[in-house]
């Protein structure tokens, strides 16, 4: 029992120094060689026990996260230095695209909100969550972005 205290006090350090630098808890056993249960144990020990240094490595932990840019931000700016447009944009157009011939008998009608009301559900719901139609719900019509994108 006393040796595996000492040995959690060995690992102590390092496991906050690996905390305070951003590492997973399997990088961390790595460095160490256990097991990364050990690792979450002593994590977990740690917690319960409110160790003030633990908290200063997860303070900081968090400042590398904040700071790191996402995997998703990263393709998306790939993205856009490919194509010139962002996904966002590329689906948006990708929809508009896609339904074309609803949104045009739209334009065409005298009357958008009755002709958006008898388009199906589903149809609606999705033009709605693109936001190529207005999500009001007393009139729905058209939205500019999507008239310019259309006419333009």
């Amino acid at each position: 029992m006393l040796n595996y205290i000492r040995e959690r006090q060995e690992r102590r350090p390092i496991i906050l120094e690996g905390t305070s630098q951003g590492l997973k808890h399997s990088e961390i056993a790595t460095q160490l060689g256990v097991n990364r249960r050990v690792i979450s144990n002593d994590l977990r020990f740690m917690r319960n026990n409110g160790d003030p240094e633990l908290k200063e490595a997860q303070e900081a932990q968090e400042q590398i996260r904040v700071n790191k840019p996402s995997a998703a931000s990263m393709k998306n700016e790939r993205f856009l230095n490919m194509t010139g447009i962002t996904f966002q944009e590329k689906s948006f157009r990708n929809m508009i695209d896609f339904n074309k011939h609803v949104l045009m008998k739209i334009l065409n009608s005298n009357n958008q909100h009755a002709a958006i009301m008898r388009l199906p559900k589903n149809i609606r719901k999705t033009l709605k969550n693109n936001g190529i139609i207005t999500n009001g719900w007393q009139k729905h019509e058209i939205t500019l972005i999507t008239l310019d994108y259309l006419l333009g």
